[in-house]
Formats: structure tokens, sequence, C-alpha cells
């Protein structure tokens, strides 16, 4: 019993620090933020930060680690599937993800180093199609896969816009709203 105590404290300890660095970083610069500044934020102790991580970029390595982890981990539940086109099933998988702590992830979205990450994300995710997945059995030259890499990149491109900025509160609806009209949207023009 005492061991799953242990583990609950540690997964909270681990959640506050990242949302206090997460709340500075909507504040200042990545680069100012100090462990001191997370650890006030977060009303922990030194001890408690550095039993969890070994400095503040460990703790944006495990937030971008764990996100695009489990986006290419649902990506590869569609390896079968051409995913350009019904992204419906893998964006629901996706929506779910974020859903389970949106108000972390609205938060990260809107923070100074977002851009970065989101780049890195969406160039992960783009890879991921066209090297990791079999390409559709439509594309049977080399024109076709031309055009199949710009539908990739204009796919993965607009939904990685529309989810940031509905994290942004630029859109209205739910994420599931906004995954579904996507989609009713690209499947109905790329058909």
């Amino acid at each position: 019993m005492a061991g799953k105590a242990k583990y609950k404290s540690a997964i909270r300890s681990k959640k506050m620090i990242r949302y206090a660095f997460i709340e500075l970083a909507l504040e200042k610069e990545f680069e100012k933020i100090t462990v001191k500044n997370i650890v006030e934020k977060a009303g922990i102790s030194r001890g408690t930060f550095y039993a969890h991580y070994a400095d503040i970029y460990a703790v944006i390595d495990e937030i971008e680690n764990e996100t695009m982890g489990n986006i290419l981990e649902y990506l590869n539940d569609f390896k079968e599937i051409d995913i350009i086109k019904n992204p419906l099933p893998f964006l629901k998988k996706v929506a779910n993800f974020f859903e389970q702590d949106i108000k972390f992830y609205r938060l990260v979205i809107n923070t100074q180093g977002a851009p970065n990450f989101i780049y890195k994300l969406k160039e992960i995710v783009i890879d991921k199609i066209l090297n990791g997945m079999k390409t559709p059995k439509e594309v049977h030259n080399a024109e076709e896969y031309r055009m199949y890499v710009y539908r990739v990149h204009l796919m993965v491109g607009a939904i990685t816009s529309m989810y940031q900025d509905w994290f942004a509160g630029k859109l209205d609806g739910t994420l599931d709203e906004l995954t579904e009209a996507f989609c009713k949207i690209t499947i109905k023009d790329f058909s």
C-alpha cells in the first residue's frame, strides 16, 4: 500500500512541476525560467523537483516526448489504412489524448516555445505518414506520388493549424466537433 501512495505522490509532484513550468512559460522565455521559479510556483521543495527532473530542459523534453510518443503510437495503429483518405479514427484518438488534460495542453500550445514544438510534431507526423506507412494503391507514378506528398503536407499542416487555433481560443466548439468538421471538409474536398 505504501508503494501505491508513493507512486501517486510522484505523479502529483510531476504534474505540479509541469503545470508550474508551463504557467511560467506563458510569462517569460524558457531560457529565463529557473528551478527556483518552478518550485516556488508549484509550492514544492528543490529536492522534490530534482527527484523527478535533472533540470528545466528535462521537463520540456518529457512534455514533448510524451506528446509526440502518444501521437506516433496512435499513427502505428493505422499502418495499413490510408490515413489521408480518412483521418477521423486517428484524429479522434489524438483529440481524446488532448482531452484527458485539456487545461494543460491549452497552456502548452500558448507558450512562447509552442511554435517550435508544433513544427517538430508536424514534421514527425508527416515523416511517419510518408515513410512509415504504405503508399496508397492509387499512387502509380512519380507525379501521383508528388501530389500525395503535397496532400500529406497540406492535411497535416491544416489540422495542426486548426488545433493550434482551437487551443488558443480562436475557434468555437469542442475539440471533437473541430475534428469531425475537419474530416468532413477534407474528405469531401480530397475525394
